[in-house]
């Protein structure tokens, strides 16, 4: 049912990864050397932190209107380096909290009808691993994907250029990491690809009404090869821009904002074009 209504709802590229932009000054092009060492700097005072706190929102827009059902506000905590979890928090229409402001403030299963999110997540021989997921929503949890310590990772090893920003507020550094067009390809096609595998019917096992079940697995693997299809036509005729802005405590060297606008451009219906922008939006506080 979740694989049907999933395929079913929408058409844009960027629904799948479902879930305001940063109002950032003109980028001053600077030599992509010094951009480029900070970058390293602050990925070296991450990995010398103990533990961090982090409050995050999420949203797809589709030209220009943000999808209601896309929007996901999360929180989470880092220890020992190498676990964190991440759980959904209440939308307050406003930026995630600072330290000084409120602590994180988790769903109760009860609050509204907004979805409840909960992923512990632990770092094994160099890769992520998930332990816990809550509810597993047929193997997908949208927060896995939001694991900010993984995509600051990503930066390391992504063909991109960076560059600083302009107008930065004193005391703070924005270093602006803009992917290569072909990197902010391969990036999304593999997330794509990972998301599509995870709602591919697939054979139950035991004989129990295997007749019906094997007409029924018929039908939604057909659906699922369509959609398919037309997600990859759509992907190929794409224009695929991938920016991360990185703000940075110049003293310590540690992030403080991680914004990443992924946004895609597409021919549309009746020679129009458009538009898909995916934000998130990630907060850090309270280093250890």
């Amino acid at each position: 049912m979740a694989m049907m209504k999933l395929l079913c709802a929408r058409t844009g590229i960027l629904v799948l990864l479902m879930l305001g932009s940063l109002p950032f000054s003109g980028c001053v092009m600077m030599k992509d050397k010094p951009a480029a060492e900070d970058l390293n700097l602050v990925m070296a005072g991450m990995d010398g932190s103990d533990g961090v706190s982090f409050e995050g929102a999420a949203a797809l827009l589709i030209d220009g209107k943000t999808v209601p059902e896309s929007s996901l506000y999360y929180g989470g905590k880092v220890a020992d380096h190498n676990q964190i979890s991440l759980y959904s928090l209440l939308p307050d229409g406003g930026h995630p909290a600072s330290a000084a402001e409120s602590g994180p403030h988790p769903l109760k299963q009860s609050s509204g009808d907004a979805p409840v999110y909960y992923t512990r997540m632990v770092k094994e021989d160099g890769k992520w691993t998930m332990k816990q997921a809550s509810p597993a929503l047929d193997g997908s949890n949208p927060l896995e994907a939001l694991n900010p310590l993984r995509q600051l990772e990503e930066l390391e090893k992504l063909d991109k250029k960076v560059t600083e920003e302009a107008g930065s507020a004193r005391g703070t550094r924005v270093l602006r990491i803009e992917l290569t067009a072909q990197e902010a390809r391969k990036q999304l096609s593999a997330e794509l690809e990972q998301k599509m595998l995870v709602i591919k019917p697939a054979a139950r096992r035991g004989a129990a009404a295997a007749d019906t079940h094997a007409k029924a697995l018929e039908a939604k693997s057909a659906l699922w090869e369509q959609k398919q299809a037309e997600l990859q036509q759509r992907l190929n005729q794409a224009d695929i821009r991938t920016v991360y802005y990185l703000k940075v405590d110049p003293k310590r060297n540690l992030p403080t904002r991680l914004t990443r606008n992924r946004t895609l451009t597409y021919p549309g219906k009746a020679g129009t074009t458009t538009e898909e922008a995916y934000i998130t939006q990630v907060d850090f506080y309270g280093y250890k």
